[in-house]
């Protein structure tokens, strides 16, 4: 999926940015040569410099309007009617956010994910339209004023203000929570995941010697689930994990040297080509892959969090490469 800032529409958004303003700049320079020379009343004034002004930040408020409402949608809609059979490119590498969504789409659990999307969007569609009442409340007075309509008191204005910004802080942290919890609970869904044990705490003896409480995970975090009908095992006890995928491949090794990938000798021509494929980089460090007649695992050692998605990603790559050879 394309990010927000991306394609042709958000190019044209920077464009409709950049122009507003320079047209702005050379709009207010040539309104005060020309109120300066007739000599017109001020309130003109602002009409003639807050009208375009105004309708130039709707177009804004209203590009971001459609990004949230509409534009994430149909390129989600877009990705599944392409990538849905085949496995995610080296470009969704980029985040963890775009492997998961192609993740999801290659072997997961398609209206999960169009529903863990729709979740997701809800605090900030809360949080945006707020900041439109709130811009609302900044320039509908003063329009209201300039026209003759209606007059607000200034320190009813500026209180008002002042009460939209602490709204505004306070819903803004109420909103994170809201999204991370939801992300929290639905990531692993849309891929056909779920946790099947969590690891139980117990008190550290060292603590006991040292006379400090703290409890330590016993045992590891275990993810199991279904993916394109093979069973995937994913384990993780602290900085190591293993994820392992249920297939029948031939016998291979491949180890990391700084983050580059390659087989060992007597590997398959498949996984030598794939590998050659993967440019080096951090996310591959101190890994190692086994594989055989009972499956494909790929064990890491890495403090990164939810690092298992790039292995299993790695792992489903390296079967579907082998799978077109043959």
């Amino acid at each position: 999926m394309k990010q927000i800032n991306e394609g042709l529409d958000y190019t044209l958004y920077k464009i409709y940015i950049v122009c507003g303003i320079i047209f702005y700049v050379v709009w207010v320079f040539v309104q005060t040569l020309v109120f300066d020379a007739l000599n017109l009343p001020g309130s003109l004034s602002f009409l003639v410099l807050g009208v375009p002004l105004m309708l130039w930040f709707a177009g804004v408020l209203l590009y971001w309007w459609w990004v949230f409402l509409f534009k994430e949608n149909r390129e989600l809609e877009e990705q599944i009617g392409v990538q849905k059979k085949r496995i995610p490119s080296i470009k969704s590498l980029k985040s963890w956010s775009t492997l998961h969504q192609a993740m999801a789409i290659y072997g997961g659990n398609i209206e999960e994910q169009r529903r863990n999307e729709m979740k997701a969007r809800q605090p900030i569609l809360v949080w945006y339209g707020f900041i439109n009442l709130m811009v609302v409340w900044i320039f509908g007075p003063i329009t209201l004023g300039s026209l003759g309509i209606y007059e607000m008191n200034l320190w009813v204005w500026l209180g008002g203000m002042f009460v939209w910004i602490i709204m505004m802080l306070a819903l803004t942290y109420l909103l994170l929570g809201w999204g991370g919890r939801a992300a929290e609970k639905a990531y692993l869904a849309p891929l056909g995941l779920a946790i099947t044990q969590m690891p139980e705490l117990k008190p550290d003896e060292m603590g006991f010697i040292l006379d400090v409480q703290k409890l330590m995970p016993d045992g590891p975090a275990i993810i199991e689930g279904k993916r394109h009908g093979r069973i995937v095992h994913i384990e993780t006890i602290g900085i190591y994990n293993l994820t392992v995928l249920q297939a029948n491949p031939p016998e291979f090794r491949v180890r990391s040297e700084e983050g580059k990938l390659f087989p060992d000798r007597g590997a398959p021509e498949a996984v030598t080509k794939a590998l050659k494929s993967l440019p080096k980089a951090k996310r591959w460090r101190s890994i190692k892959v086994n594989a055989g007649p009972e499956g494909i695992g790929v064990k890491r050692e890495s403090k990164g969090t939810n690092m298992w998605l790039y292995d299993l990603w790695l792992a489903e790559y390296l079967l579907y490469r082998i799978s077109a050879q043959n």
